[in-house]
């Protein structure tokens, strides 16, 4: 069984239907295109050059899967009565299209397959003696009276011991990461490393910083950059870095942050440890992305500092939101350009009615936060950031 549909009210607070499949075979497998064949009838796939001497592209052939999506409909349909608030069956459908799996073959369906702790275990234990993964399956099946009663096939014991693998490993290096930040804080006096763990007890959240950036702030931290990237590591864990301009307009690193997630209380964690591994010092103008969760961190650490969006970020989505190079230009020019808030309010106003823009709802919103990213809004605060290359003023 699992999630298939739902309706809310009209709030968006509630559910209201809930309808729920109760058949693997539920829906139809989607259609992809044909693979693209030799236009020319001269080419042929046995090696003979074409009438221009080129050897022929050969077409790559996916292996067909065996189709097993026939639409089903058997399903379950939960509905909520308004006057009592409570939910009901509202449709229950039993009735399969398709011949179901016979009970000698049940142990081959994903949801009858587990792999438990004490099989991994076995497995493993017979694995220190030497007894290879097929080996070690075989005297499972032979333990338990047959293949239908092991509960698993080999394929899956094959990726449980990969899985148990990987987090061994992935364990193993954070636990190489704490010593490596350790042997740097004997090297280095003035180094800051802080990390917590979840309730797992793994690695969840680890800052650190050495000597040089902590030199660094206290010359240039004045204006603070924080950016985070989205799992780009193997791990798949979020990267933030704390960032800033030296006297050269060279960038200059003040810190960094391997964290858990990207929500409110992560952010508020690391910005935390980032003020403390620097006494207390607080920047005067902070620059971030559009994430709403590390808005709200910084807003209310560092409620004095005024928060600006940053302009590449911004600059990438003016060229996804407006196709017209014109109306690209015209906001380029009200990002950058050295007026006053009244000058420009009419411009923006003047901006949108030229190019059509009122049902744009990205423009709408832009406007809403136009104190975090127009120079306007900027003229008495201290900012080091360099126009977007599209700037026009």
């Amino acid at each position: 069984m699992r999630k298939f549909k739902q309706d809310m009210n009209r709030a968006n607070t509630l559910i209201i239907r809930r309808q729920m499949v109760v058949c693997s075979r539920e829906g139809l497998r989607k259609s992809r295109p044909a693979p693209k064949r030799f236009k020319d009838s001269m080419h042929k796939s046995n090696g003979r050059k074409d009438i221009k001497g080129q050897q022929p592209q050969k077409v790559i052939r996916k292996k067909s899967r065996r189709v097993t999506r026939c639409s089903c409909q058997a399903r379950l349909t939960v509905r909520l009565c308004t006057k009592r608030m409570v939910y009901y069956a509202s449709e229950f459908t039993t009735e399969h299209n398709h011949e179901l799996t016979r009970p000698e073959h049940r142990h081959f369906m994903p949801s009858h397959r587990h792999v438990s702790d004490y099989d991994l275990a076995q497995v493993n234990t017979l694995r220190k003696v030497s007894v290879k993964p097929c080996l070690a399956y075989e005297y499972l099946v032979h333990q338990a009276g047959g293949h239908e009663f092991v509960g698993f096939t080999l394929r899956d014991l094959y990726n449980k011991m990969q899985g148990e693998r990987k987090e061994i490993m992935i364990d193993g290096d954070a636990q190489s990461s704490i010593m490596w930040m350790n042997t740097q804080a004997l090297r280095d006096p003035q180094f800051y490393c802080i990390f917590n763990v979840d309730e797992e007890g793994r690695l969840a959240n680890m800052f650190w910083r050495d000597e040089q950036s902590l030199a660094d702030y206290n010359a240039f931290g004045d204006v603070l950059i924080i950016d985070s990237t989205y799992k780009t590591n193997i791990y798949e864990k979020p990267l933030a870095v704390f960032v800033g301009t030296n006297n050269h307009r060279a960038t200059v690193l003040f810190g960094c942050a391997l964290l858990a997630d990207e929500t409110e209380e992560t952010y508020m964690w690391a910005v935390t440890a980032f003020l403390t591994s620097m006494y207390g010092k607080k920047p005067i103008s902070v620059i971030t992305d559009s994430d709403d969760s590390m808005r709200n961190a910084v807003t209310t650490l560092i409620p004095e500092a005024r928060h600006r969006l940053c302009s590449w970020h911004i600059g990438n989505n003016v060229t996804q939101h407006l196709e017209d190079a014109g109306a690209q230009k015209d906001f380029f020019h009200l990002m950058f350009a050295g007026l006053t808030i009244d000058q420009w309010e009419s411009a923006w106003h003047y901006f949108v009615a030229m190019n059509e823009l009122q049902d744009n709802s990205w423009v709408a919103g832009m406007y809403d936060k136009r104190e975090r990213w127009a120079e306007a809004f900027f003229r008495d605060y201290f900012l080091l950031e360099s126009p977007a290359p599209n700037d026009v003023s």
